[in-house]
C-alpha cells in the first residue's frame, strides 16, 4: 500500500490477522459516535477489505459470518463499522432479541451509508483510495455495499445474498407467503406515509421508509469495477431469480464487469440441507477472484 495507510499507521496497534483491535469512535456532526474496529495485519498489507453483515443490531465485530469471510483476506487490513445504537461490546447492543434504545431511535440504511464513507474518509489519505479496497457485504449490508461501490470505484465488490436486481422492499415482499403479503404492503405504506420508531416486521417504520425503494442494479450499474454476486439456489430470503435476471441483463448489454455464482445447493448463508457451511470455502473462492477477476464476457 502506499498513501492509503499514513493515518492507519500511526492510530492502530497491530493485532494479528482476524483479530480486531479495539472499538474506536469518530464523531457525527450531531454529536453521536460512530464505532468501528479495524485488524491490520503483521505481515504484508495489500488493501482494505471493508466488511458489512445483513439485518439486525448484534455487534459485527462478534460475528463468526464476518470473521470467516476476513480469514479469507489475510494479506488485507479489514474494517468494521457498527451500526448506529451498536456498542460493539454484546450485552449493552441487545437483550433476548430486543436492540438496544439508541439503535431503534437512530439506525436508518443511508446513515449506515454515510458512516462507512466517514471512516473511510477518515482512515484514508490517497484521493484514489478506492482503488486499493474491497468491499464485501452480506444479506441487507449487500445492498449497504452496492452503493458505496457507486461511490468508491473499489478494487472489487463482493455481494453474498444479498439485495439485488429489485427494490429492497420488493426484495422483502417476495420472501413472504402471499397471504401475508398484504400486510406487509400495508405496512411499508404507513412506514412511507408515518416514518417513526414504531416497530414493524423487526425494525422501525423510518428505517422502512429509508430503505424501500433503494434498488441494487442502480448501484451495479453506476459501478465501472469488477463485481461478483454469489447467492445460494436455496436462499429464501433473497431472490436468486432477480439476481439471475440482473447478471443475464449485464451481460446482454456488453457489460462484462458483473460475474454470477450460484450455489444450487446452499441456502441464504451458504450451508447445505444438513446445516454444514461452506462459507469458509465460498470466502476463500472469492479472495482468489479478488486477485485475478475474470470478466463475464
Amino acid at each position: 500500500m502506499r498513501t492509503l495507510w499514513i493515518s492507519i499507521a500511526v492510530m492502530t496497534a497491530i493485532t494479528p490477522a482476524g483479530a480486531f483491535a479495539e472499538v474506536q469512535q469518530l464523531p457525527r456532526g450531531d454529536g453521536s459516535v460512530i464505532r468501528y474496529s479495524l485488524d491490520v495485519p503483521p505481515d504484508g498489507n495489500e488493501g482494505l477489505l471493508v466488511l458489512a453483515q445483513g439485518s439486525g443490531c448484534e455487534p459485527a465485530i462478534g460475528s463468526a459470518n464476518l470473521a470467516t469471510v476476513r480469514a479469507a483476506f489475510p494479506q488485507y487490513s479489514a474494517l468494521i463499522v457498527e451500526k448506529a445504537g451498536v456498542t460493539g461490546s454484546g450485552d449493552a447492543d441487545q437483550s433476548d432479541d430486543i436492540c438496544s434504545q439508541e439503535f431503534v431511535d437512530t439506525f436508518t440504511f443511508t446513515g449506515r451509508v454515510q458512516d462507512y464513507e466517514t471512516v473511510l474518509e477518515h482512515l484514508t489519505t490517497d484521493g484514489n483510495a478506492g482503488a486499493e479496497i474491497v468491499l464485501f457485504g452480506g444479506s441487507e449490508g449487500g445492498l449497504a455495499m452496492e452503493m458505496l461501490a457507486a461511490r468508491l470505484q473499489p478494487k472489487a465488490t463482493i455481494i453474498l445474498s444479498g439485495s439485488v436486481g429489485t427494490t429492497f422492499g420488493d426484495m422483502v415482499l417476495a420472501s413472504v407467503p402471499p397471504e401475508g403479503q398484504p400486510i406487509v404492503e400495508a405496512g411499508f405504506a404507513d412506514a412511507r406515509a408515518n416514518p417513526s420508531s414504531e416497530m414493524f416486521s423487526g425494525h422501525t417504520k423510518r428505517f422502512w421508509a429509508d430503505i424501500l425503494d433503494h434498488r441494487s442494479s442502480a448501484y451495479l450499474k453506476a459501478t465501472e469495477t469488477p463485481v461478483l454476486l454469489i447467492y445460494g439456489g436455496r436462499d429464501e430470503s433473497s431472490s436468486v431469480q432477480a439476481a439471475r435476471t440482473l447478471a443475464d441483463s449485464f451481460a446482454k448489454e456488453g457489460r462484462c464487469n458483473l460475474v454470477w455464482w450460484e450455489f444450487p445447493g446452499l441456502d441464504h448463508g451458504m450451508a447445505d440441507p444438513s446445516g454444514k457451511s461452506y462459507l469458509d470455502r465460498v470466502a476463500n473462492l472469492a479472495s482468489a477472484w479478488v486477485e485475478a477477476p475474470i470478466p463475464a464476457c
